[in-house]
């Protein structure tokens, strides 16, 4: 059978919902990590 339409939901609601830990909450998957070790050019030039 083929399909030709696909709908995908996805989202930080859709992971809270679900029971998954979400990146932003205070006990979210980020917390813990300095940001600008992670997401900054210097933070990708130390751990690309």
């Amino acid at each position: 059978m083929q399909k030709k339409k696909l709908v995908v939901l996805t989202g930080a609601g859709i992971s809270a919902e679900s029971g998954l830990r979400t990146f932003r909450d205070s006990d979210g998957l980020w917390e813990g990590y300095d940001v600008y070790e992670v997401a900054s050019p210097r933070g990708w030039a130390n751990n690309p």
